[in-house]
């Protein structure tokens, strides 16, 4: 007799025996592909997942039910599309009975959003809207990279990105932000490690200067038609810093140190004396001195005068000998003379 195979969603309460981890869930970004069950498990413990963070949650208030997991049937297993933490927390949890005290009554029969095997195209529609909804939108969890992946990938079926957009009410400017630095990254073959912050590119992509540097030019699909693979190289030394000989990137010689700097950075890319003077070995600084109005360089005059009198006015306290009294005199001269060139810029 043939078993009759499950063909509707439907919500039920699964053993955690049954339940099995995604390799390709994007959130892992291939990372796990053909990785075994345990060693998914531990690395889901660990940096950069932290499913130890949900423990305490479960001991404390036990399985939340009105926050299912998500699965689709495999033969007579689950795969988890959505809820690989909270599954490694659990397993975690029940795995070390005398470690762990608390509400762990309810964590061996957790509920499940469960989708067939082969589902039919409204319940495909259906698992992309939920999942896209939770990742894109409200699901703090996934880092901006998983997600500029999960939303690369939804793109890539029947309708592309437009049908995306209008089922997961985003707009086009917030996809933008995770697709086009996805893809020129991809498309450059260059990979993001652990430690890079993904969202920076993204935030550094919006700006104007930057994308005129990097001759960077999208479509309608916000598909990558081309760029300037030597500058993008520029731009992600100066953001992530400059690789080392093992690969790893330089962070303490990045040129942005917060995402307040990006703007900076634009205006002096923009610039090609300015951009020359950065790669050069200047200062982000240095170089914006180039794309300073002279209003903005007198305003940067008037703030080092200030700065140069309080570290003369410290170092100087309390001594007698004649470098002292040579270093008061001159910059006595040198503040005079800018104080009066200045005024004279500003009557």
């Amino acid at each position: 007799m043939t078993k009759k195979t499950e063909s509707k969603t439907d919500l039920q309460y699964l053993s955690i025996d049954l339940l099995d981890f995604d390799p390709t869930n994007p959130r892992f970004g291939g990372l796990m592909d053909r990785k075994s069950q345990e060693h998914i498990q531990q690395e889901l413990m660990e940096e950069p997942y932290y499913a130890t963070e949900l423990v305490d949650s479960f001991l404390k208030n036990g399985f939340i039910d009105y926050e299912p997991i998500v699965v689709k049937k495999n033969a007579d297993r689950y795969l988890v599309i959505e809820g690989n933490r909270r599954l490694a927390a659990i397993r975690e949890i029940l795995a070390y009975p005398d470690k762990y005290q608390g509400k762990t009554d309810d964590l061996k029969h957790i509920p499940a959003l469960v989708f067939p095997d082969k589902p039919d195209d409204q319940q495909k529609n259906e698992m992309r809207i939920y999942l896209g909804v939770r990742h894109l939108i409200g699901f703090r969890e996934w880092p901006s990279l998983s997600k500029a992946r999960f939303l690369d990938r939804l793109s890539q079926d029947e309708g592309g990105l437009d049908r995306v957009i209008q089922e997961l009410r985003i707009t086009k400017t917030q996809a933008r932000r995770f697709l086009v630095p996805y893809r020129l990254l991809r498309i450059a073959h260059i990979e993001i490690s652990k430690g890079d912050d993904f969202w920076t590119l993204g935030e550094a992509l919006s700006r104007s200067g930057i994308k005129t540097f990097l001759q960077l030019e999208v479509d309608d699909s916000l598909k990558i038609v081309s760029y300037n693979k030597q500058r993008l190289a520029q731009l992600l030394n100066c953001i992530y810093g400059p690789k080392k000989s093992n690969g790893e990137r330089n962070a303490a010689a990045k040129v942005v140190t917060d995402t307040r700097d990006l703007s900076r950075l634009a205006r002096v890319l923009d610039s090609e004396k300015a951009s020359s003077a950065l790669f050069s070995g200047k200062s982000l600084e240095e170089a914006e001195i180039q794309v300073d109005t002279r209003e903005e360089s007198l305003n940067r005059l008037a703030k080092v005068r200030k700065d140069i009198a309080i570290l003369v006015q410290k170092l100087t306290k309390g001594s007698n000998n004649p470098e002292t009294h040579n270093l008061v005199q001159s910059h006595k001269q040198f503040d005079n003379a800018v104080k009066n060139f200045i005024s004279k810029e500003h009557p």
